[in-house]
């Protein structure tokens, strides 16, 4: 019996370490000349989970996700990381913390190979003088296997396609211990078989614990990779629901505010009201004068 109650509680332990909220907003507000980005916003992060941030351009994702990476440090509001607040005063104070953006457009030197970008500034040295090459590929090379990336490590980073850019951009990020993963459309460039496996490695980070916002336009990848779903409209948020409880239309109603069937019949008006009709009309072939009817 005993051994059957342990059994039951690490079971429990590891649910609830699971579920453990790892990022969290709370009532954040931020304005640009005035103009409201976000209004009295909340959001949470759960240890291995990939939520899916959604919403129109300029609905407030971006910002919120650069309040989180340090990028922004002027707001209003609380960031919680695992319970504790904090402010960073910088995006080095982020990636300390375990918090790592990959932002839409890649951050990488094309002229450097694939190992000197993943530990670009904080490069492996011998005797604290010279970089160690060796080394750095060895450990980079160790990385991408982990992951399962077949990249060399020596390779020029200018010579790979997007999708094996951004590879090791996540190859990066995990090289500074990150925990916490925030991906700002990252398949906007991908072709169908990148963006496979780019979720083949985000389902395999979220197995390891690392928990992943997502953002992202395209519902059909969203529906299919993450957990939960946060909705932010003229920057708020309007919805935060586990994804197996809606569907593409509640996701898009939310993102534009309206129901999207409603307003479709609304515009088309009462059924059987005529609102355009010809009769008589023909057309001959056009003179040197113009057309003629």
């Amino acid at each position: 019996m005993e051994h059957g109650n342990s059994i039951t509680s690490e079971g429990d332990a590891a649910a609830a370490n699971r579920s453990a909220v790892v990022l969290s907003a709370e009532h954040i507000s931020k304005t640009f000349g005035g103009i409201a980005a976000l209004v009295d916003v909340g959001f949470e992060l759960r240890r291995g989970e990939i939520h899916a941030l959604m919403g129109e351009n300029g609905a407030g994702k971006s910002t919120l996700m650069k309040i989180f990476s340090g990028i922004y440090t002027d707001y209003d509001g609380t960031v919680n990381v695992d319970a504790h607040p904090v402010r960073f005063a910088g995006v080095r104070d982020a990636e300390h913390a375990g918090i790592a953006i990959i932002h839409q457009e890649l951050n990488l030197v094309p002229e450097l190979n694939v190992a000197d970008n993943i530990f670009l500034g904080r490069e492996k040295l011998i005797a604290g003088l010279v970089v160690d090459r060796k080394a750095s590929s060895d450990a980079a090379g160790a990385l991408l296997q982990r992951l399962g990336i077949e990249l060399n490590p020596e390779a020029r980073v200018g010579s790979l396609r997007v999708g094996e850019q951004q590879l090791v951009e996540i190859a990066k990020a995990l090289s500074m211990s990150a925990r916490i993963l925030i991906m700002d459309e990252p398949t906007s460039a991908l072709s169908p078989a990148e963006c496979q496996r780019l979720f083949r490695i985000i389902r395999q980070l979220a197995d390891s614990a690392v928990a992943i916002v997502y953002i992202s336009h395209r519902i059909d990848e969203v529906m299919q990779l993450a957990s939960r779903v946060t909705v932010f409209r003229d920057g708020r948020r309007v919805l935060t629901e586990a994804m197996a409880k809606l569907d593409e239309d509640t996701i898009i109603s939310a993102m534009v505010g309206r129901n999207l069937l409603t307003s479709s019949q609304e515009e088309r008006g009462p059924s059987g009201k005529v609102v355009l009709s010809v009769s008589g009309l023909s057309l001959s072939k056009p003179d040197r004068h113009g057309w003629r009817t």
